[in-house]
């Protein structure tokens, strides 16, 4: 895209923008007169603030003779004028290093930091079930007719589903049941691991044991109910609480609270968001949703392997601090994929 802003222009819009996320207070240009290197008068930058109006880089605001960015200057600032900030690695890195054996604790902890860190909204989107591999699997017997089974995956996910049966089944059976799983399954993903027992039971339908016959039964219910969604954390919802934008409309406040608190909707958000690898970044009308035109997003995945398993990233005012938020976002990333690999991290 050719470069429509002029030298002038970009400091002038720089200016603008980095005192606008500092104060979310419109910016007059007396201020930008006086703190700019350009060294002009409060009136020659009324007239490049003009220019920058016709161009919709900034907008005024009905209470106000100052400038506040709109959302393509919100862009242009985050795609050609930012400078990033760097931060202090080792207070992830010790932090999320003491929970490398616990998945979810690793994602809690990350939820939290990141929205310590940026003032905003952290959020994990923790892999698909279905696509971790099996570590583990036991059986414990409820009553005669309904069994727990208790699936841990490599990467240290913890899952229980509530299996009913056919008839009563034996102790000795659930534990047979278990071994024969682990045995013969380890290591295999759960959705893989459905489409085995499936298998199994069409290709041996008619030698296969009454007990055999249950323990196949029993271990295809239970990999049926492994639901094959996404789950998300998030932490720091009070974040977007406190920020002055969303105190002076309270409609739109609790509209943004009913979204965080909706798993479904939380969810149909980012996915819609996420499409390609590398770390991304939203702004109001971006994101594409009425009640969010005030927010900004910033995310990006983290892999097994070549695939995508999951995303993070935060949510806050579309006049965060990018500067800071971008490296922290892309670090914790990486972090996250290093963990995963570690302990197994559900990787070949």
């Amino acid at each position: 895209m050719d470069d429509i802003l002029n030298e002038r222009e970009k400091i002038v819009l720089k200016m603008i923008v980095e005192e606008y996320i500092r104060t979310s207070e419109p910016v007059g240009s007396r201020f930008v007169s006086k703190h700019s290197p350009l060294g002009l008068s409060p009136a020659s930058i009324r007239n490049v603030m003009s220019d920058l109006e016709e161009k919709d880089m900034i907008k005024q605001t009905y209470v106000s003779s100052g400038r506040v960015p709109s959302d393509l200057g919100l862009r242009y600032y985050v795609d050609r004028l930012i400078s990033i900030q760097p931060f202090d690695v080792e207070e992830l890195n010790s932090v999320i290093g003491q929970r490398k054996l616990n998945i979810k604790s690793v994602f809690d902890t990350v939820t939290q930091k990141l929205g310590e860190l940026t003032n905003s909204v952290g959020f994990v989107v923790s892999p698909k079930l279905n696509s971790s591999y099996l570590k583990h699997i036991e059986f414990i017997r409820l009553n005669r007719e309904s069994v727990l089974a208790i699936i841990v995956t490599r990467a240290g996910i913890v899952h229980n589903v509530i299996v009913e049966t056919d008839g009563e089944i034996r102790d000795n059976e659930l534990v047979m049941m278990s071994n024969f799983l682990n045995q013969n399954f380890m290591n295999k993903s759960l959705s893989e691991l459905k489409e085995a027992l499936y298998q199994e039971m069409i290709d041996d339908k008619d030698r296969i044991s009454d007990i055999y016959n249950k323990m196949l039964n029993i271990g295809r219910a239970t990999f049926e109910g492994v639901d094959d969604d996404y789950e998300i954390v998030l932490h720091g919802i009070n974040n977007i609480i406190a920020q002055p934008e969303f105190k002076k409309d309270l409609d739109t406040l609790k509209e943004l609270l009913d979204i965080f608190e909706s798993k479904k909707r939380m969810l149909n958000i980012l996915n819609k968001l996420i499409s390609r690898h590398g770390i991304k970044i939203f702004i109001g009308s971006e994101i594409g949703e009425r009640v969010a035109e005030e927010l900004g997003v910033v995310l990006t995945d983290y892999r097994r392997g070549d695939n995508i398993v999951g995303m993070l990233g935060v949510i806050g005012p579309k006049r965060m601090r990018y500067p800071q938020v971008l490296p922290i976002v892309d670090y914790t990333s990486k972090l996250i994929t290093n963990i995963l690999t570690e302990i197994g991290g559900d990787d070949e």
